[in-house]
């Protein structure tokens, strides 16, 4: 087995928050779908405008994924 390089151990802080802010955004769809099979009505609906849930958790998604990788493009 080879040795463990100090370079290839990731070291940048973890945001946990935004693997919350992600796991909201998901519920949020799911829940959307959701109460748009129960009520046909939009009006009837709480979450009308859940599929802006979508946007956000691909804008968080992003970020994470540049952020995790930004030193790895570099090399």
């Amino acid at each position: 087995m080879g040795e463990i390089n100090s370079a290839d151990i990731n070291t940048k802080p973890h945001f946990a928050i935004l693997d919350g802010l992600r796991g909201v955004a998901a519920l949020a769809i799911v829940i959307f779908h959701f109460m748009e099979w129960v009520y046909t009505d939009p009006s009837r609906n709480f979450i009308v405008h859940g599929f802006l849930a979508v946007d956000f958790f691909f804008c968080l998604s992003g970020f994470v994924i540049g952020y995790a990788y930004d030193d790895r493009i570099r090399r």
